[in-house]
């Protein structure tokens, strides 16, 4: 039976201010959901609340039943991890030291190594004994979703990882997305590119005020695929 990650009329606060209000999504493993809208409309408060990141939190989040909770620690080693818009990478640690920092992070048997990720990213190769904070940014978002990978999650939280990358490393992303699919890790993209979002996604939401407004699966999608991309125009 495939894990499935859900939330249930979850709802976040960032002190008194109300963010998501009553947000409900299912994703099950090795499917792509992808979350659109505006910004500021919750997305990335979305997938900071399934990592505890946010203060406070009602509503269910569940992995394939068993309810999400504890500090980030404790919910990636039930198998969800985070990749941040910000690209964190360990600096002052070499690409491979970051890799292999990954592997062991988890305490979980990973048969996707430092080889496959590099067959994956072969950028990274080039890289593997260079300084991780003297990367460009494109090779440190390869890094930070090769690190993801290597952790051997269930499910991988993408936020806007082709934000401001050259095409070819949006490229690098897409099939980085597509390789985390193959081996059945589910993932959630907030993404502003909706050809990419379009390219990989199984289903989309999209979100405003902190709601879903309107979900849609592949098929209807691709069918009409002016319909979300209506919703996500500024009038």
């Amino acid at each position: 039976m495939s894990n499935v990650l859900e939330l249930e009329r979850v709802s976040a606060f960032y002190g008194s201010s109300q963010i998501l209000q009553e947000l409900s999504l299912r994703v099950e493993q090795g499917k792509v959901a992808c979350l659109l809208g505006l910004n500021g409309m919750g997305k990335t408060t979305t997938l900071r609340a399934i990592m505890g990141l946010v203060g406070r939190v009602e509503g269910r989040i569940t992995l394939n039943d068993t309810p999400l909770l504890g500090r980030t620690h404790r919910r990636a080693r039930m198998g969800v991890t985070l990749v941040p818009e910000d690209r964190k990478v360990f600096a002052s640690l070499t690409v491979e030291e970051n890799m292999t920092v990954a592997m062991h992070a988890t305490g979980k048997q990973n048969d996707f190594g430092i080889a496959d990720a590099t067959q994956l990213f072969p950028r990274l190769q080039e890289r593997l004994a260079q300084k991780a904070g003297t990367l460009s940014g494109g090779e440190q978002q390869m890094l930070v979703v090769a690190r993801a990978m290597l952790a051997n999650p269930s499910y991988i939280l993408l936020d806007e990882p082709t934000e401001g990358l050259a095409p070819e490393y949006v490229d690098a992303i897409k099939n980085a997305i597509d390789a985390a699919r193959d081996r059945n890790i589910g993932i959630i993209l907030v993404e502003q590119s909706l050809p990419l979002a379009m390219a990989v996604g199984d289903d989309f939401y999209v979100l405003e005020n902190g709601q879903v407004i309107f979900s849609q699966d592949r098929q209807s999608a691709v069918r009409d695929p002016a319909m979300i991309a209506n919703m996500l125009t500024v009038e």
